[in-house]
């Protein structure tokens, strides 16, 4: 492999972008797309790609399974572990209280406020996106896999009886479940 696409393979490890990694290689904003499409096509290139991405995850110790829990943590979050809120306004727990999963569902924390007031404010991260992923990998949101085929379109939208809305809300409640 010469040297403009070991270039390429390193970029686009960068941001897992085939056309941002071309143009950053030299190659014309204007074909960009084309090219770092057509370079992902090359078996060399992808075994390289493929290559790459094992050290890194095995370097980072992040593998899929992390990143699904990870997901889980958040897409299962629930505010009542971090704060509580009543008549008198809202709460934030000690930091020393929350779990670990429950902190890794917190994307920021903000405390005090203007003219001695004492605002605690907290946001979460993106639940509905969190369960959007996993739903994707878990190949509820996959309606191509029954393209083509009627029958079995309808006989995966009524399994067991149930809708997709029910079959989604059970297989989240299932991954809900504490092991």
């Amino acid at each position: 492999m010469h040297d403009r696409l070991k270039r390429f393979v390193e970029e686009y490890l960068v941001d897992l972008n085939a056309a941002a990694a071309a143009r950053r290689c030299g190659y014309p904003a204007k074909t960009a797309a084309v090219r770092g499409s057509k370079l992902l096509y090359r078996k060399d290139v992808r075994a390289a790609v493929r290559e790459a991405m094992a050290v890194r995850a095995e370097r980072t110790r992040i593998t899929a399974d992390r990143v699904l829990q990870e997901l889980a943590r958040i897409g299962f979050s629930d505010l009542r572990r971090v704060s509580e809120w009543g008549p008198k306004g809202v709460t934030l727990k000690s930091s020393a209280e929350v779990s670990d999963d429950a902190a890794a569902a917190v994307a920021w924390v903000s405390v005090g406020g203007r003219k001695g007031t004492h605002a605690q404010r907290i946001r979460l991260h993106d639940k509905q996106r969190a369960l959007t992923l996993l739903a994707r990998h878990l190949g509820l949101l996959d309606l191509r896999r029954f393209a083509g085929d009627p029958e079995r379109a309808a006989e995966g939208r009524r399994e067991e009886g149930q809708g997709a809305r029910e079959k989604l809300q059970a297989r989240i409640a299932a991954l809900a479940k504490p092991e």
